[in-house]
């Protein structure tokens, strides 16, 4: 319940300066500090209403969900802010807090518990009470059948508090829905088994139309804010074509600062982005040819081609040339030309682009690239020999005993990627299989990478970032079970501890003591005398020895379970390394 006075706090003399704000790094790890939030806060609030409703029910969400006991329920009921706390924290102008309130009544987001009272001679008035409102309905998402929070189970996400307290009260609206979205198709998706979405791919139009966005420039302009404050990356850059086929949506994440996503940084900021209904245009530089969905046949293709010649064609298609990028080559150059700089390709340096590469090598008649002496291999261990070896064997579709062997190149090339893998994983021995799951992986490409020093520049980043975040969810499902099984081991300690200071602050400070019992009192006696139907289940939890306790931790300053378990407990909590 939040109780708005409309007042500014007692002996205040001057504006507080402004705080420093320092560069958001990413949001931390979702192990504590979050907050159980309705999934209808991001599917209708933020979608549909003005920023002051979406920052006042973000307040209030904050405040009553964020600080929960070991049951759940809320430690805090009721919640007294001032319209100056309004403005400082939460990011609401003092002329839009009404405005914002009347909204979000009339949306069915709050429900007014106690009407204000103006003061008058004889009569210090009295300040209005707002709650979140919460339905019995069944859930929802449309605005025109929202009639409160869904209160059953299910149907929420914890979100990391910093969404709450650094972007909800600092960015403007584009901003929080472009996160807002981000969040709700990623770690608000709950895929197969309960687990989180990591990251999701969403088209300009996918996020226009969740978000319910005004213009194009407005979302492209809030995506850039988003990526250069940290709160979002993108990981893979979308593609627009004309073939249907060769489109792809781009792929974000949330940026989290406790690790990576495996993600690359975005091309500088004066790189232009055209909005598509698919996502921005990213297509590859060294192709000049327009993408069409006419296919011509070419005056030089004849149905008696030669099965080499066809072989070849088919080669080189799967480099990623173009049927007409293929004809010209064939044209004007030899078969055995280019069955050499295709032979020749592993041993070059690994380009950005392997068509391009590939292409300049045959029309500029390259050279034979310099062989890698074999004291340049020395180093490469067996594991190296083994990735690379498994890598072609999985590419071809062989599942047993591989039959090639790698060049040297490759398989110091392997090497360094291998040790780079065991340091992610904290694993060894299982080079042959990572190198089977690469080859499996290049194979499965729209253009297949036959090459294994292409398949690692182009795949190698994601390949090894799933491998890394595969330990370190496992790592985060340990350490969040250990703090569970900890507070759970010591819950009553704390309460024991905080029945002794409340027994000593009787003792010691009684006419304290006596304003925070009276002041139970009276808010006892509003719930008693309030008729809504769940009325009483909370003032059954507020006659409970744990709400006491925690009504009387708040009141006088007394840790929380953990700054307790930090500061006076013995066997305080020791993540294990």
């Amino acid at each position: 319940m939040l109780s708005i006075l409309d007042q500014k706090a007692p002996f205040q003399t001057s504006q507080a300066p402004e705080p420093v704000i320092s560069a958001f790094e990413g949001f931390k790890a979702p192990t504590s500090n979050t907050t159980y939030t309705p999934n209808q806060f991001f599917d209708v609030v933020i979608p549909h209403f003005s920023r002051g409703v979406v920052r006042i029910v973000a307040y209030l969400l904050r405040k009553t969900l964020g600080w929960c006991d070991a049951n759940g329920n809320p430690q805090e009921e009721q919640i007294k802010v001032t319209y100056s706390e309004l403005e400082r924290k939460a990011g609401v102008s003092r002329d839009m807090i009404r405005a914002s309130l009347d909204d979000a009544l009339a949306g069915h987001l709050l429900e007014c518990v106690t009407e204000g009272r103006a003061k008058h001679a004889h009569d210090a008035g009295q300040s209005a009470r707002y709650q979140l409102r919460w339905s019995a309905m069944p859930y929802t998402t449309r605005l025109e059948h929202f009639d409160g929070f869904f209160e059953g189970e299910g149907n929420r996400t914890d979100i990391p508090n910093e969404f709450f307290d650094v972007l909800i009260p600092r960015e403007p609206l584009s901003v929080i829905k472009v996160v807002g979205a981000i969040i709700r198709h990623s770690i608000g998706f709950q895929a197969k088994h309960g687990r989180r979405r990591q990251q999701v791919a969403l088209s300009y139009q996918q996020i226009e139309n969740y978000a319910r966005f005004g213009s194009r420039s407005d979302l492209a302009k809030a995506l850039r804010i988003a990526m250069e404050k940290n709160y979002i990356v993108r990981l893979e850059s979308g593609v627009f074509s004309h073939e249907a086929t060769e489109r792809r949506r781009a792929v974000y994440a949330l940026r989290w600062c406790d690790f990576p996503n495996g993600q690359k940084n975005e091309p500088a900021v004066h790189q232009s982005e055209i909005q598509t209904s698919i996502s921005p245009i990213s297509e590859p530089a060294h192709q000049s040819e327009f993408r069409t969905n006419i296919k011509t046949k070419l005056g030089n293709e004849t149905g008696n081609r030669p099965a080499a010649d066809t072989e070849l064609r088919d080669r080189l298609l799967a480099f990623g040339f173009s049927e007409k990028t293929v004809a010209k080559l064939m044209r004007e150059h030899s078969r055995e030309e280019i069955e050499q700089q295709i032979a020749w390709m592993p041993d070059r340096a690994p380009a950005r682009s392997p068509a391009g590469l590939l292409r300049r090598s045959i029309e500029q008649r390259w050279p034979a690239p310099i062989k890698l002496r074999s004291a340049e291999v020395t180093s490469v261990t067996q594991a190296g020999w083994d990735f690379a070896r498994c890598f072609y064997a999985s590419y071809g579709g062989n599942r047993g005993e591989p039959v090639n062997d790698p060049s040297p190149r490759e398989a110091q090339t392997a090497e360094s990627f291998v040790q780079r893998l065991i340091r992610a994983t904290r694993e060894e021995g299982r080079a042959a299989e990572w190198g089977r799951e690469l080859g499996t992986l290049a194979r499965e490409q729209r253009h297949p990478f036959p090459s294994l020093t292409l398949a690692i520049r182009q795949l190698g980043d994601a390949f090894l970032v799933q491998r890394e975040k595969q330990r370190l969810q496992v790592q985060l499902a340990s350490i969040t079970q250990s703090r569970e099984q900890h507070e759970q081991r010591f819950h009553e300690d704390w309460l024991r501890w905080l029945a002794a200071k409340e027994a000593e602050m009787r003792d010691t400070r009684p006419e304290d003591y006596q304003r925070f019992i009276a002041q139970r009192e009276s808010e006892r006696s509003e719930l008693a005398a309030d008729p809504k139907p769940w009325s009483r289940r909370v003032l059954e939890h507020f006659d409970t020895d744990n709400a006491r306790l925690g009504a009387f931790r708040q009141c006088f300053g007394l840790p929380d379970f953990w700054q307790w378990d930090a500061a006076f407990n013995s066997q305080s909590f020791k993540p294990n390394p």
